[in-house]
């Protein structure tokens, strides 16, 4: 809604400071033939004051969630590389949030140290080793099967022999 005023340049009229039905105060403005020009922002304007918007607060709020996955992403790859180099993974945890350079350090620590050996425990037993008798035994069912030539059962019947 526009609306033309006759008044003095200097000397803005009345209707330039009150607010219309919604609160909204007018935008004056003079028209150079001494009027004035007297203008309220319709609602169509797509401003709806001066809050914050919800597209504002959507993006604050996927930037935070981005960070707390991250950490979690970073938390959980230097947990897992500790582990597998036998490295504390509570001290590895500790370096990744603590520091700068956290997970850069515990993948170069773990890589440094390697892969941990195996426990004693988690080896498979080994067979205690067989009699030379047995082993003549059995070289000789290889050879009556066909399985090897008389030439190589010689050779290992003397390998056995020698071992004794």
């Amino acid at each position: 809604m526009l609306l033309h005023l006759e008044e003095d340049l200097n000397d803005p009229p009345a209707k330039c400071f009150e607010p219309n039905d919604a609160g909204q105060l007018p935008t004056c403005s003079s028209t150079g033939d001494g009027g004035w020009d007297v203008s309220y922002p319709s609602s169509d304007d797509g401003f709806e004051g001066a809050g914050f918007g919800g597209g504002f607060v959507f993006l604050f709020v996927l930037v935070a969630l981005a960070g707390v996955v991250g950490a979690a992403w970073k938390v959980n790859a230097a947990r897992t590389m500790a582990r597998r180099s036998g490295m504390d993974p509570n001290e590895a945890t500790a370096m990744t949030l603590l520091t700068d350079d956290g997970l850069e350090a515990t993948y170069l620590a773990a890589n440094l140290r390697g892969e941990s050996p195996a426990p004693p425990h988690a080896a498979a037993p080994t067979a205690p080793p067989a009699l030379p008798a047995d082993r003549l035994q059995a070289l000789q069912d290889l050879k009556d099967r066909g399985l090897i030539t008389e030439t190589e059962y010689a050779d290992r019947r003397q390998a056995i022999i020698d071992a004794i």
